[in-house]
């Protein structure tokens, strides 16, 4: 039994060890999101997100992701019935 606790505890520490090197993702709530052509807010409807910001980089049926590069936040649209009612900001962690 101590054996296995040992294990355990290792294992603990070398996945805290490695996972400091490796990019954080911290999403946050927020209203509204930036883009080149104005301003998506939450109850905005798709074809005004894809208007206002264009094509997601990565798009599933109710979620959508916007990644305007390395140095600015990765932002996720969750909508329902085609209107946004949340939108995530993961800030980087460099």
């Amino acid at each position: 039994m101590k054996k296995r606790n040992i294990y355990f505890i290792g294992l603990v520490f070398l996945a805290a060890t490695l996972g400091s090197t490796m990019p954080i993702f911290a999403a946050e709530e927020t209203s509204t999101m930036m883009c080149d052509q104005g301003v998506v807010n939450i109850g905005d409807a798709d074809v005004v997100v894809q208007d206002t910001c264009g094509q997601p980089d990565n798009q599933s049926m109710d979620e959508w992701v916007y990644d305007f590069g390395p140095s600015q936040p990765v932002y996720t649209l969750i909508f329902k019935d085609g209107k946004v009612v949340r939108i995530l900001e993961s800030k980087r962690n460099n």
